[in-house]
């Protein structure tokens, strides 16, 4: 199956592949990110069950600090 990628690029990935496991698979670690799904925010807690579809928009938004 295929993703969209932060508007950017297609990601090929396997079938059923979690959140989680794609964030995993991008060194990004859950609690410095937020993520959209076709433009709906996820909920950190439900990153672990959230499954991936083909097509599906994937956006992930870094969280910076400083000032």
């Amino acid at each position: 199956m295929v993703i969209h990628y932060n508007q950017e690029k297609d990601i090929e990935l396997k079938e059923n592949t979690t959140l989680k496991e794609f964030l995993e698979s991008k060194g990004l670690n859950k609690d410095g990110v937020a993520v959209a799904v076709d433009e709906k925010i996820i909920k950190k807690v439900d990153f672990d069950s959230f499954v991936l579809k083909d097509g599906m928009a994937v956006d992930v938004y870094n969280m910076v600090s400083g000032g």
